[in-house]
C-alpha cells in the first residue's frame, strides 16, 4: 500500500479504502490524513467514493442498481483459459493482477482480471468487447517502452489480459523510495514518454497516464502499462479546438465517464477538457504526462481538483515551481495549458524539446528494445514486485518452473509408462533415465537460480544478460517437456532408447556462456512473429524427442512438416535448426545421401541467419558423414577445420568442441593414425567429463573408441582399462542386458584379444550376442556386429567361419549387402578360409570384398590393398603365380604409400604376407630372383619387435632364404 501518513494518498490506497481492503490500522491512518487534507478529500469525492465506518463496505453510488456480488480472488493453481495462476502481485481500481504460467510459451506472465464494477453497468458487455478490441490493438504494438500484451479474453464473465511480466515496481514507487536527482527523473520520464508517443503513433490513447501506470524493472528499464482505459482514436472525431462543440459537462466530484460510459481515469491527472466531457486524445495524455513529471520534480501536484474541474489552473510560466530546472518550466507550462490546441502538437515534440533543453546531456542507457534487436531475445516474463521484496525471494521457485516437464508427478507417469510395456529392460531403463534426467533437472534449477542471483543479489550480471539466460533455459525446459511426453507414450522400442534419449537432452552449458548468449540471434520485433517462432520451436522439440526415443521415421515425418512451418515464418535461424534435426533423422535412418544434402542445406541456412551454433554442429556432422560414413577422409578433415573456425567465432562452446574432437579422433583412427587419434580422444573425454560428469553415455562412447585407439598402439592394459570403465558406466545406467552395452562389450573383447587372452574375451563377445538375440531376435541386422566380434575372438578358424556365414545370411536376408559390415564379413571369411587352406573360398570372398571397398572407398584405400593381397595370395597358393603377381604388386604399392601402423589394413602382418607371396610368385615365374630375396629380407625386418606370430614367421622366412639361393 502507498504511504498514508505525510504524503497525499495514492489512488490504490483510496481504492482499497473504499473496497474495504485496508487493515484497521491502514484505514485509521487514511482517515486521519483525510481529516487534514482537503486535496485528498476532493480526490476521493471526484472518484465517487466515501469512507465508510471501519469494517463496513461502502455501498454503490447508484442506489438504484443492485449490488454486485464480489468475486473471491483466484488462488494458486486456478486456471484462466490455458493459464495457471501462481499468486497475486497487485490490485487497483481496474482489477487484480496475478502472476501466471503460460504452458504453451513456457513463461511467466502477468494476468489482469478487470473488475466487473470497473465497467459501466448499463453497457457492460459493450465495454468489455471494446476493451478486448483495444487489447488486440495494443498487442500489435511492439515497443521497448510499452508493456507487451500477449492475449485477452473472457473468464467467468470478467475480461482478462495476459501481459509481459515485469520484475520490479512502479515509477511512483521508484520516486517515493528516495529523493531522485532531476536528471535521473528526466531520464525515466523520457523513456515513459517514448512509449506513450509510440502508442499515439499506433492510434492508441492511454487515458490514464500516471506514475503508478509506469513499470520500472529491476535493471532500470521502463514500460508504460495499464492501458486498461485506452481506446482507439476514432477516425474523423472532431478536434478539441477553439470552436469545437463540447459534449455534456462533468461536474466536479462526479465520476468521470466518456460518452459511452467508460471511466476516464485518475482525476488529478485529467486534462480540463475531460472534466467538461470531451473525449480523450493524445493531447490529454500529454497533459497527464506533464502533471506527473511536474509532481515528480516539485514534490506536489500543479493543480487542485477544483482548479482542474473549473478550468482555472494557474498562469503558464509555473514561476513558483522552484524545484523544477528553469529550462523545463516553460515546456511544462505549455504541456499543462488549459486549451489543448496550445499544447505541443505531439508527445514526440514535447520529448524532443525536453531533450534539447537538458543541461548536462548524458548517454542514454541501452534499452531492452536495442538488446532485442542486437541479440534476438524473445520477450521474457518478469513480475510486478514491490521494491521491498528481497532478491533471494525473487530468485526462489526455479524447481517449480519444471512443473509438467520433470516434477514428481511427471516422473511417476514416466516410470509407470516404462514398466507398463512389460519389457525386461524397463526397470534398468527407468533407473538410468531417472539418474540422467534428475542430474539434468538439478543442473537446470541451479543454473536458473544462479542466473537470477547474479543479477538481483550479486550485481555481477546485467538485466539484458539475465533475459538471454532465461530464454535459453526456457528452450531447454521445452526439450525436457517434450522428452518426458514421448516417454509417457512408451512402447518396447522406446524403452530400449530411453536412457539414450535422456543423454541427448540439449547441453546447458550454452546458457552459462556469455559469448554464446551474446552471439544469439536477432528475433523479429513483432510479438506475433515471435509467438509463431516459439510455436514452431515447440514442435521442433517434439520432433527431436521422437528422434531421441528411436522413432526415427515419425521424427522425420514431423520434421518435414516443421520445416514448412519454419519457412513460413521467414526466420532463417529456425529453418537451420529444423534442417539440422532433419539431417540427424536421415543419419539414423541410414539414408546417407539425404543426410548429406540436408546438412548442406542446414549449413547454408545457418550462415544466412547467423546461427553459429547450428553452423558448428552441422559442420561436425558433415565431417562424420563424409569422413566416416563415406570414408572420404580429406573432406572429413575439411569440415572439421570449418567447424573449428566457426567455434572460434562462437566463443566458449565446450559441448560442440568435445563432439568435434570425438569425430576427429574417429577419423584419425579410421585413417590408421592411432598415435594422432589418442591425444585427440583423450581431450574429448576430459571435456565431456567436465560438462556431463563421469557417468554419461557420451563418456562411455568416447572411452570405447579410446580403447581401440590405444590398443592399436600396443597399450593393451590401457585399452582394457578404458573398455572396462565404459562397460561399468553403461551397466550402471541401463543394466547389463541392455543393447547399449554392446559397444563396450565389444571393446572389452577386443582389448582382451590383443592382450593374447582370447579365451577370456569369448564370454564378453558371447554376452553381447545373447543380449542382441534376446532384444532383437536371431535374424535381426542388429546382431551382425556381435557375430563379427565373436568370430574375431575364436582361436580356431573353423569356429569363426559359421559365425561369419550366419552374419552374411542376415545381411542377405535384410538386403544389407551394401552395408559396411558386409565388407568385414566377407573379408574375414576370406582370411579364415585361407587359414584353413580353402584358397578357392579365400579368392571368392576377397573378390566380393574388393568390389564393395572400391565402390565405397575408392581404388587406393588401405582396405583395398588388403583385398588385393588376399586375392594374390590365393592365386599364388592355387599355383597360378601369373595371376597372383599383378594383384600382389598392387597390394604392395598401396601399403607402401601409407605410414606403417600395427592395426592398419596395411600394417606389418599384411605387408609380411604380401612380400612373401610376391617373392614366391616371382620365383615360380623365374623372374627377378634378386628382388624376390630382397622382399623376403624386408619381410624379416618387419617382423622384428612385432607380435608373437610375426616373430614365428621370421624363422620361416630365414629358412626360405636358405632354400632359395640365387642361381649361378
Amino acid at each position: 500500500m502507498d504511504e498514508v501518513e505525510g504524503r497525499c494518498l495514492g489512488e490504490n490506497t483510496l481504492d482499497g479504502l473504499s473496497r474495504g481492503h485496508l487493515s484497521p490500522e491502514e484505514r485509521a491512518a487514511a482517515a486521519r490524513h483525510l481529516d487534514a487534507c482537503e486535496s485528498c478529500r476532493q480526490l476521493l469525492a471526484a472518484l465517487g467514493q466515501a469512507v465508510s465506518t471501519p469494517g463496513v463496505a461502502t455501498p454503490p453510488r447508484d442506489s438504484a442498481s443492485a449490488p454486485q456480488e464480489v468475486r473471491p480472488r483466484l488462488t494458486s493453481g486456478d486456471r484462466v483459459g490455458r493459464y495457471t495462476v501462481l499468486h497475486v502481485v497487485g490490485a487497483g481500481g481496474m482489477g487484480v493482477v496475478y502472476a501466471a504460467y503460460d504452458p504453451e510459451l513456457d513463461r511467466r506472465i502477468a494476468l489482469k482480471l478487470v473488475h466487473d464494477e470497473a465497467l459501466p453497468a448499463d453497457s457492460r458487455e459493450e465495454a468489455a468487447a471494446r476493451l478486448l478490441r483495444e487489447a488486440q490493438a495494443l498487442a500489435r504494438l511492439s515497443h521497448p517502452h510499452v508493456i507487451t500484451v500477449f492475449d485477452g479474453g473472457r473468464f467467468d464473465g470478467q475480461v482478462f489480459l495476459a501481459m509481459e511480466f515485469i520484475e520490479g515496481g512502479t515509477l511512483g514507487q521508484w520516486l517515493r523510495a528516495e529523493e531522485r536527482p532531476a536528471e535521473a527523473v528526466l531520464e525515466m520520464f523520457l523513456e515513459a514518454g517514448r512509449g506513450l508517443a509510440a502508442a499515439h503513433e499506433a492510434g492508441l490513447v492511454h487515458r490514464d497516464f500516471k506514475p503508478d501506470n509506469v513499470l520500472v524493472a529491476r535493471d532500470g528499464r521502463v514500460r508504460v502499462t495499464d492501458f486498461g482505459l485506452a481506446r482507439l482514436i476514432v477516425s474523423g472525431e472532431p478536434a478539441l479546438g477553439a470552436g469545437a462543440a463540447l459534449p455534456r459537462a462533468l461536474p466536479a466530484g462526479a465520476e468521470a465517464r466518456t460518452q459511452t460510459g467508460m471511466r476516464l481515469g485518475t482525476p488529478l491527472y485529467m486534462a480540463p477538457e475531460l472534466w467538461r466531457g470531451a473525449p480523450a486524445d493524445a493531447r490529454s495524455d500529454q497533459f497527464a504526462f506533464c502533471v506527473a513529471f511536474y509532481e515528480a520534480l516539485q514534490g506536489e501536484r500543479p493543480f487542485t481538483v477544483d482548479q482542474l474541474a473549473e478550468g482555472t489552473q494557474g498562469p503558464g510560466g509555473l514561476s513558483g515551481a522552484s524545484r523544477i530546472p528553469p529550462q523545463w518550466r516553460l515546456l511544462l507550462a505549455r504541456g499543462l495549458s488549459a486549451k489543448p490546441e496550445e499544447r505541443f502538437p505531439s508527445m514526440a515534440a514535447l520529448l524532443d524539446a525536453l531533450e534539447s533543453k537538458q543541461a548536462s546531456r548524458r548517454k542514454r542507457r541501452l534499452t531492452v528494445g536495442a538488446v532485442l534487436g542486437a541479440v534476438g531475445l524473445a520477450a521474457v516474463g518478469f513480475g510486478f514486485f514491490g521494491w521491498h521484496v528481497k532478491s533471494r525471494d525473487v530468485c526462489a521457485g526455479s524447481r517449480e518452473r519444471l512443473a509438467g516437464a520433470w516434477d514428481e508427478a511427471r516422473k511417476a507417469e514416466v516410470h509407470a509408462a516404462l514398466l507398463k510395456t512389460g519389457s525386461p529392460l524397463a526397470p534398468a531403463a527407468w533407473t538410468g533415465t531417472e539418474r540422467l534426467v534428475d542430474r539434468y533437472a538439478d543442473a537446470w534449477v541451479q543454473m536458473r537460480t544462479d542466473a537470477c542471483e547474479a543479477t538481483h543479489m550479486r550485481g555481477e550480471q546485467s538485466g539484458e544478460l539475465l533475459d538471454l539466460r532465461m530464454s535459453c533455459l526456457a528452450q531447454r525446459r521445452e526439450a525436457l517437456r517434450a522428452l518426458s511426453q514421448v516417454l509417457i507414450s512408451s512402447d518396447k522400442g522406446i524403452v530400449e532408447k530411453a536412457v539414450q534419449a535422456a543423454a541427448q537432452l540439449p547441453s546447458l552449458e550454452g546458457c552459462a556462456s556469455t559469448e554464446a548468449l551474446t552471439a544469439q540471434l536477432r528475433l523479429p520485433q513483432d510479438a506475433a512473429a515471435r509467438a509463431r517462432i516459439d510455436k514452431v520451436r515447440a514442435q521442433l522439440a517434439d520432433a527431436r524427442a521422437l528422434h531421441a526415443a528411436g522413432r526415427y521415421e515419425a521424427s522425420r515425418a514431423l520434421l518435414q512438416e516443421v520445416l514448412e512451418a519454419s519457412k513460413a515464418v521467414s526466420y532463417k535461424p529456425l529453418e537451420a535448426e529444423v534442417l539440422h534435426a532433419l539431417g540427424l533423422a536421415y543419419v539414423s535412418l541410414e539414408d546417407t545421401p539425404q543426410a548429406q544434402k540436408t546438412f548442406s542445406q542446414a549449413l547454408v541456412a545457418a550462415e544466412a541467419g547467423g546461427h553459429l551454433e547450428v553452423a558448428a554442429k552441422t559442420a561436425s556432422m558433415l565431417a562424420m558423414v563424409h569422413g566416416m560414413h563415406l570414408r572420404k577422409h580429406e573432406q572429413g578433415h575439411f569440415w572439421l577445420d570449418f567447424c573449428a573456425a566457426v567455434l572460434g567465432r562462437l566463443g566458449s562452446a565446450p559441448a560442440i568442441a568435445a563432439e568435434r574432437l570425438f569425430v576427429l579422433g574417429n577419423l584419425l583412427s579410421d585413417e590408421g593414425k592411432p598415435q594422432e587419434a589418442v591425444p585427440v580422444l583423450e581431450e574429448a573425454l576430459a571435456l565431456q567429463e567436465k560438462i556431463l560428469g563421469p557417468e554419461h553415455l557420451n563418456v562411455a562412447r568416447t572411452l570405447g573408441r579410446l580403447a581401440f585407439a590405444v590398443g592399436a598402439l600396443g597399450r593393451t592394459s590401457d585399452s582394457l582399462a578404458h573398455a572396462q570403465r565404459a562397460l561399468s558406466i553403461l551397466e550402471k545406467l541401463v543394466g547389463p542386458e541392455h543393447p547399449l552395452c554392446q559397444p563396450s562389450l565389444h571393446s572389452v573383447a577386443f582389448a582382451l584379444a590383443i592382450s593374447g587372452k582370447l579365451p577370456e574375451a569369448v564370454p564378453y563377445a558371447e554376452r553381447a550376442l545373447a543380449n542382441d538375440e534376446r532384444t532383437f531376435g536371431a535374424d535381426h541386422p542388429a546382431i551382425v556386429k556381435s557375430l563379427i566380434v565373436l568370430s574375431n575372438v575364436q582361436t580356431d578358424a573353423a569356429d569363426a567361419i559359421p559365425l561369419l556365414e550366419r552374419a552374411l545370411a542376415v545381411q542377405q536376408k535384410s538386403k544389407n549387402m551394401d552395408d559396411p559390415d558386409t565388407v568385414f564379413i566377407v573379408k574375414n571369411l576370406a582370411g579364415n578360409h585361407g587359414l584353413l587352406h580353402h584358397y578357392k573360398e579365400q579368392l571368392e570372398y576377397a573378390r566380393q570384398a574388393l568390389a564393395l571397398e572400391e565402390k565405397f572407398l575408392g581404388p587406393n584405400a588401405p582396405e583395398v590393398g588388403q583385398s588385393y593381397q588376399l586375392m594374390g595370395e590365393a592365386h599364388e597358393r592355387l599355383g597360378d603365380p601369373a595371376r597372383a603377381l599383378p594383384l600382389l604388386e598392387r597390394a604392395l604399392s598401396i601399403a607402401e604409400s601409407r605410414p606403417l601402423a600395427a592395426e592398419s589394413p596395411t600394417g606389418p602382418d599384411m605387408q609380411v604376407a604380401t612380400r612373401r607371396a610376391l617373392a614366391n610368385s616371382l620365383w615360380a615365374l623365374g623372374r627377378d630372383h634378386q628382388r624376390a630375396r630382397t622382399l623376403v629380407k624386408e619381410a624379416i625386418e618387419l617382423t622384428r619387435g612385432g607380435s608373437e606370430e610375426l616373430v614365428q614367421q621370421a624363422a620361416e622366412l630365414e629358412k626360405w632364404l636358405v632354400e632359395h639361393p640365387l642361381p649361378h
